[in-house]
Parts: structure tokens; C-alpha cells; sequence
């Protein structure tokens, strides 16, 4: 049975947008979700032509037999890593998920077989990948971009390893390319390169790893649509890829097919990115939003695109963020905040859209 989350029992210790649902970790190991599919809820597909269906905005437990430890929302599928670090999968994807085509379940989350004990997870709309213990990748799913950073003998792979990498600690997809952040700092990148997002000084496809040349040790990094951010040791922030709506911070740019490095405020500990648009968080809790803003995702109570970064009032204290496509959630203790598109009640409203942030659960 699905439980409200709206109580003091509950404490979110980490947060993932999808392309329309939302997840939110508990200290207890439990997951909530909301919005579409991949939110571990069975959404009810009859209608009424006569009448406005108004999507389920209350936050539902996935149902689970373990604890997990971290989670991954995607494109309408998401990942869990259990506290045995085995790696589930729930939601809905029509070409299955690594040849797997009749083992995803919309709200029961199953087991990825073929993948030894993980210790990281991300997922995207037709292909997943994982870190094991030793710092290996482990990709699967559709390569039709050499998104797998492998060779793949079948179009839609089960899960096999990335091979010629050094161990990784940290890894993201695009829109059909990964970036990975090895141990020490080193950031490597393979995949669709057509707006530059490789960062790799052109924009030719790309299908094994190859480094991105940054000139500081790189701690965080986020793949956006077409774009990337990255964060260095230093707090500074270097972005890449597509600029059509500003997400890179610069004018004057359609793209950049190397790294440059935006002009912030203050120091920054955090980088989300969705689809043309940018968030930062600074190391004191404040959050700034950057480029397209069409459906308020950038939180500034307007629809006008920004080409630098800005303050989003209201926010303070924020300890964590994450972009969906056209959304964007942040956690601050005992509250979470959402933005952005709602049209399948990804952050918790019954409204179509919501240009400034909004709290929407009280959590201690």
C-alpha cells in the first residue's frame, strides 16, 4: 500500500528526476516515488474522453523486498541498488532493458542479471550502465551511438563491461552518450557528439572512452540532453555541448565542442542538467539556474530563457538537486521543493506547470 510521505518519520537523503517522475531515497532504505512511469506506481491507463484526467501527485512506496542504497530515474524506467548492491530495475520501456524484453515490471522492481556487485547506477531512456566494486563499468541496453562504450555484438546488449578505463567513482548519461569521472579527478566521455557534448574539440561519434581535457581535477559531473557540467576541486564550473538556450552560461554560442568555464558567484559543490537547462548549488546552499525556461524549470517565477547563471529566490540551505527533462527538485532538511513541467504530477502538484519553487513535502 502506498504511504504518504508527508510525515516526520520519513528523512530524504538523496533525490533523481526522470524525463517525468521523481524519486526520493529514505535514511530508512526505502524508495517514494511520483510522476509517470518509473515511479514504481501502477498508473491507471483508462479515461474518460468527457473529462481531464488529472495525474496522482501523491508521493507511493516502491515496493520492494530489500533496502537501498542509492536509486536512478530515467526515461520512464528506473534502477535501485539494494542493499545486497544488486542492481533492479522497475518502470516501463519498450525495447526492454539489455535483451531482456519481457523483465521489466512497471511497479515491482526486478533484478539486472548478469552484473556483479554494483556500487553506482544511472539510467537513461534506452540504456543503463553500473559501477562495480573495483571501479569497472558495466553497460547495457540500445548502442546505437556507441553509447555503451563498447563493442556490441547485438543491438540491444545485455550487461558487459567498459573496457581500457582506469577504476571510475562516478558516472552519467545523456541523450545517447556517458560521461565517466575515474578516482583521481579524470573525466572520460564516448557517444552521440553532434552538438559537442563529448567535449572533445569536434564533433564526430565516438564509441570507446577518451579523455576530456580539463585543466583542474574534476569532483562532480552531469550530462544534460546535449550538454554537460562539471565542477572542480577548486568550486568552479565548466560546461560543454549544446548552447541553443544558454545552458552553457555563454552568448553569442550555439555550442562549444570543448570545456569552458562559466562565470559563478561562489563556489559550487553540485551540478544538475536536464534538457537545455542548467542548476548549480553552492557550497553555502544557494541554487542557480541557467538557459531554456519555457515551462518554468528554472525556478524564477517566469518563462524567460537565461544566459547566466541566476539566484532562484527562496531557495537556502539546499543540500542536494537533480533535473528530470523538463523539471527540477531540491532537497533542504525537512522539506523538498519542485519547478518545472508537471504534466504527469512529477512534483507534486495537479497544476500543468509551476515557474517558481514550490514545497510540496514536509519531511524532518
Amino acid at each position: 500500500m502506498s504511504k504518504d510521505i508527508n510525515s516526520n518519520a520519513y528523512d530524504v537523503t538523496s533525490i533523481s528526476c526522470g524525463r517525468d517522475h521523481t524519486l526520493a531515497l529514505l535514511s530508512s532504505g526505502k524508495v517514494m516515488g511520483w510522476g509517470g512511469d518509473g515511479s514504481g506506481r501502477q498508473l491507471n491507463t483508462a479515461f474518460d474522453v468527457c473529462s481531464t484526467i488529472v495525474p496522482p501527485t501523491h508521493p507511493g512506496e516502491v515496493s520492494a523486498q530489500s533496502q537501498f542504497l542509492s536509486i536512478a530515474a530515467g526515461h520512464s524506467v528506473s534502477l535501485g541498488l539494494t542493499d545486497k548492491h544488486e542492481v533492479v530495475v522497475w518502470g516501463s520501456c519498450a525495447t526492454g532493458v539489455g535483451g531482456q524484453l519481457d523483465a521489466v515490471a512497471v511497479s515491482r522492481p526486478q533484478r539486472v542479471v548478469g552484473l556483479p556487485s554494483a556500487h553506482e547506477i544511472v539510467a537513461g531512456e534506452f540504456h543503463f550502465a553500473a559501477i562495480d566494486q573495483h571501479g569497472a563499468i558495466h553497460s547495457w541496453g540500445l548502442n546505437t551511438t556507441g553509447t555503451l562504450g563498447r563493442v556490441s555484438e547485438t543491438l540491444n546488449s545485455i550487461p558487459g563491461p567498459v573496457i581500457a578505463l582506469p577504476p571510475i567513482k562516478h558516472i552519467d548519461l545523456g541523450q545517447g552518450f556517458m560521461l565517466a569521472l575515474t578516482r583521481d579527478g579524470r573525466l572520460y566521455s564516448w557517444g552521440g557528439n553532434t552538438a559537442g557534448q563529448l567535449g572533445l574539440g569536434h564533433l564526430n561519434t565516438v564509441d570507446t572512452p577518451v579523455p576530456i581535457s580539463l585543466p583542474m581535477r574534476i569532483e562532480k559531473v552531469s550530462a544534460g540532453a546535449t550538454h554537460a557540467l562539471a565542477i572542480s576541486n577548486q568550486g568552479k564550473v565548466y560546461g560543454w555541448g549544446s548552447n541553443n538556450k544558454g545552458q552553457l552560461g555563454i552568448s553569442k554560442k550555439m555550442y562549444s565542442v570543448t570545456p569552458v568555464a562559466l562565470t559563478m558567484p561562489e563556489p559550487m559543490k553540485a551540478v544538475a542538467t536536464g534538457m537545455h537547462f542548467s542548476l548549480a548549488l553552492s557550497r553555502t546552499g544557494n541554487v542557480y539556474s541557467w538557459g531554456w525556461n519555457g515551462l518554468g524549470q528554472l525556478g524564477l517565477n517566469d518563462l524567460i530563457d537565461r544566459h547566466q547563471p541566476t539566484r532562484i529566490p527562496g531557495l537556502s540551505g539546499v543540500r542536494a538537486i537533480a533535473a528530470g527533462q523538463m523539471h527540477a527538485v531540491a532537497a533542504a532538511p525537512g522539506n523538498l521543493f519542485g519547478w518545472g513541467m508537471n504534466g504527469a504530477g512529477q512534483i507534486g502538484l495537479a497544476q500543468a506547470k509551476q515557474q517558481k519553487p514550490f514545497s510540496f513535502l514536509t519531511i524532518a
